[in-house]
């Protein structure tokens, strides 16, 4: 058996897997996007099993996505490292290409794929991926907007609703890039984002939480940010511990919620490589009690089931401070758990063992 997988050369996710792939004693071998855009690849020599990697930050790679979604200036864009951009035209030429993969994986019977590229297409969605788990009658906060068209209409639907606080985030992303934690209220705004404002028209994605208390700042960014096409979710309010608020990046393979990891932080942003904290889920299980882990364990196998194509999948739930759990987001690619290990193997070794297993190698 060949494994083959797709991603950039100096992918951290496709060295793990080749690793485990090639200490359990099979061939594996890759392929780069630029090749694949090329078209100088074959996928249909033999008999194999695909892995789809994350694109990556590459801005090169950026760039040719950005030209199979028709970006109309692309030839003016100065693409500089660490500014956001809206990716809109990147999802598309992004959806494009998987869309190519699809075909080619329908048309060849002897390539199987672990997550498909339908189903990766879908996680990339979030405002379409979360109205599908919603229809699944998966525990997901509450869509206020679907389409953010102005600020003023947004503290509108806000004030409707009876809602205080939000979270707003692009639709197309990842690493809580360009998300939003907003509270409004008649006597004060206050708004948290990893966004910065470094020069006029430009903003930057950084490591750090930045705080924005004045109404012409807060108006201001949103309103850049527009273009990103932002939807809008209740806040769920984070059950805590130790002081610090948690949710848990819970990693589905084949069906099974298996590796539970606990992300802790003094602010309401908990993604990891902002420099948050891992915690041990024994210890939550002892303070919270085995029960609300069982139904955010419950919840995320839930929500993989729902999106058809997934062998695994990093499923991010929040248990409310009322005690109920929430999928916060799916996470096609969210299997990068660094020291992290379920009876004695990493994220990648245990996945190949569930997929030799369910094969019969």
């Amino acid at each position: 058996m060949l494994f083959l997988s797709i991603g950039p050369e100096n992918s951290r996710r496709l060295s793990f897997w080749r690793a485990a792939v090639e200490s359990a004693g099979y061939t594996h071998a890759s392929i780069t996007y630029e090749a694949l855009l090329q078209g100088a690849v074959d996928l249909a020599e033999a008999p194999a099993c695909l892995r789809i990697c994350s694109p990556g930050e590459d801005l090169q790679l950026y760039r040719k996505l950005l030209a199979i979604g028709e970006h109309p200036d692309l030839e003016s864009l100065q693409l500089v490292e660490g500014q956001y951009y809206p990716n809109t035209y990147w999802y598309k030429g992004w959806a494009n290409l998987l869309d190519r993969l699809q075909e080619t994986i329908r048309s060849n019977p002897q390539l199987e794929v672990l997550n498909t590229p339908a189903a990766i297409k879908l996680a990339f969605h979030k405002l379409h991926c979360q109205q599908q788990l919603q229809l699944a009658k998966v525990s997901v906060p509450k869509i206020l907007l679907e389409h953010c068209q102005s600020y003023d209409h947004f503290i509108e639907v806000m004030q409707a609703s009876g809602v205080q606080q939000v979270f707003i985030k692009p639709i197309h992303g990842s690493s809580a890039a360009g998300v939003m934690a907003f509270r409004h209220n008649k006597k004060r705004s206050v708004l948290y984002s990893t966004l910065s404002r470094q020069a006029p028209g430009k903003i930057f994605n950084s490591l750090g939480l930045s705080r924005y208390s004045k109404p012409t700042e807060i108006r201001s960014l949103i309103t850049e940010m527009i273009p990103a096409h932002l939807m809008v979710e209740e806040w769920v309010p984070k059950k805590s511990h130790g002081g610090k608020s948690v949710d848990l990046r819970i990693l589905v393979i084949d069906g099974i919620a298996t590796f539970v990891v606990p992300r802790m932080s003094k602010h309401m942003i908990t993604n990891l490589h902002l420099g948050n904290e891992k915690g041990q889920i024994r210890e939550l299980e002892e303070s919270w009690g085995v029960g609300l882990i069982e139904e955010a364990k419950r919840q995320a196998e839930l929500a993989v089931k729902t999106i058809e194509g997934l062998f695994y999948a990093g499923v991010d739930v929040a248990i409310s401070s009322g005690g109920n759990a929430y999928v916060l987001e799916v996470n096609a690619f969210g299997d990068l758990l660094l020291n992290i290990f379920h009876e004695g193997k990493n994220t990648y070794q245990y996945a190949l063992q569930s997929w030799l297993k369910r094969k019969g190698l």
